[in-house]
């Protein structure tokens, strides 16, 4: 009795032993099998670019499904076995050398709003480090060109690179990062994407480049004048009076080119106080200036100064501080403080909408879609202005916020009112200095001496 247990369970052990280690061997296999198969996410479209790209999606790849801007662009990101507690916003601005830290291979696109026109080759020699192997190519994406390079590390990583230039100045870059463990990954991803890559130009952004072309040519005498100030009155959604806006430019004419001295000053009373000054100094086609902005935000204050010469942008802290960012503009880029010259050609042009890049007090790039509304498609405000007899302009922030506002013109083209979606709404109406000061008369020394904005050369 005993001997045939024995036998039996021998018996069991040897049938049973193999079968555990194929099932292993199978179980192995089919979670090789599961994270190669690249599922890919639905094409993510970037909102008035014509530009949609996907990303994988599942199989332990976790993407947030959306463009998000970043200052200076906007990026879609998918990351492989991401749950380590970082967030999105993070993992977005992660490099392949912390991910590497982490042991996690990811998959990012980045659609450059102003980036520095350099080659393919310096591109590599920013990503190049010892030990590193390169192999370079192009591949189509129907009409686009990917430039790319496969870069294996000594230590077994594997990062694929891929850059394409789109209409206009935009580029868009595509980086795959592959830990050691997940072999042929990277290329399988790149390939993928480089697939999935969709671009049809909807000639927004190269309607926007002739509107800033004509902008420039016409320089900023059309919107200088030697009067007070133009000011508007902040009403909130109780049409209470909470702050106000100042701004005022002056051309003046000099042997060699007619030079430009703008300020722009705005003011929110409440509990926490708001306030921002400006000055501008440049030339009449905007392409070269000093921009300096100081901002208040209850007991908070920043200071920042913004110069421009051969089309690049650099932002440092006021005085000289340090280098905040560097970028190189494209044709459609126009500062905040005179976007009003572009606004105006727009008004005037056959076009029906373009898109052109903001540069922000803040010192950031902004895409922005600028639309000609029709007096029956009136949008964000009940009671249409009657006296916008010159046109109305829809302006919509492209950074993902939701934010717009509508600009009502009179005959002479000049802006009467303004409605704001900024997480609430404000309407802001034409007023002159003697309302300003009654109503804010905190501030009416200011509002009285254009001087204030005009006359110096620092904030």
């Amino acid at each position: 009795m005993a001997f045939g247990n024995k036998t039996g369970r021998s018996i069991t052990e040897r049938v049973a032993l193999p079968v555990i280690f194929i099932i292993s061997l199978l179980a192995a296999w089919l979670v090789v099998q599961l994270r190669t198969v690249i599922r890919m996410s639905s094409p993510v479209e970037l909102s008035r670019s014509g530009l949609s790209a996907s990303v994988p999606s599942g199989n332990g790849w976790e993407c947030e499904g959306k463009w998000v801007y970043d200052n200076d662009g906007f990026t879609l990101t998918s990351v492989l076995g991401a749950g380590d507690g970082t967030t999105p916003a993070a993992r977005r601005r992660t490099g392949p050398s912390v991910l590497l830290g982490v042991r996690r291979s990811f998959a990012r696109c980045r659609y450059l709003l102003a980036a520095a026109k350099v080659t393919m080759q310096q591109r590599l020699d920013r990503l190049r480090t010892e030990g590193e192997t390169i192999e370079t190519g192009q591949t189509a994406a129907g009409k686009l060109i990917v430039d790319w390079a496969r870069i294996k590390t000594s230590e077994g990583p594997v990062i694929y690179f891929g850059v394409c230039g789109l209409p206009a100045g935009r580029q868009l870059e595509i980086e795959v990062f592959q830990t050691a463990e997940e072999q042929g990954l990277a290329q399988n991803v790149f390939e993928r994407i480089v697939k999935n890559i969709r671009f049809s130009d909807n000639g927004l952004l190269q309607a926007g480049v002739e509107v800033v072309s004509e902008a420039r040519k016409m320089g900023l005498s059309d919107i200088a004048a030697e009067e007070q100030p133009v000011f508007f009155v902040i009403t909130d959604t109780r049409k209470k009076a909470i702050g106000f806006t100042m701004d005022a430019i002056t051309v003046v004419d000099t042997d060699a080119n007619a030079a430009v001295r703008a300020g722009s000053y705005y003011y929110v009373r409440g509990t926490i106080l708001n306030e921002r000054v400006g000055l501008f100094r440049g030339d009449a086609a905007f392409d070269r200036f000093v921009w300096q902005v100081e901002s208040r935000t209850g007991a908070a204050s920043r200071g920042i100064e913004m110069t421009v010469d051969n089309s690049v942008l650099q932002v440092r802290k006021s005085g000289g501080g340090a280098l905040e960012g560097e970028y190189i503009l494209g044709e459609a880029a126009v500062p905040d403080i005179v976007i009003e010259a572009v606004l105006r050609r727009m008004l005037d042009a056959d076009r029906s909408a373009i898109v052109v890049d903001l540069i922000g007090p803040e010192g950031i790039i902004t895409p922005v879609y600028v639309e000609k509304i029709n007096s029956g498609e009136q949008q964000g405000d009940s009671a249409s202005s009657p006296q916008a007899q010159g046109g109305t302009l829809r302006v919509e922030l492209l950074d993902g916020r939701g934010y717009w506002q509508q600009i009502y013109y009179d005959s002479s083209k000049e802006p009467i009112k303004t409605v704001l979606s900024q997480e609430s709404q404000y309407t802001l109406n034409r007023a002159d200095a003697n309302q300003i000061s009654k109503l804010f008369p905190e501030r009416a020394n200011l509002v009285r001496d254009k001087s204030r904005l005009l006359g110096g050369d620092k904030l």
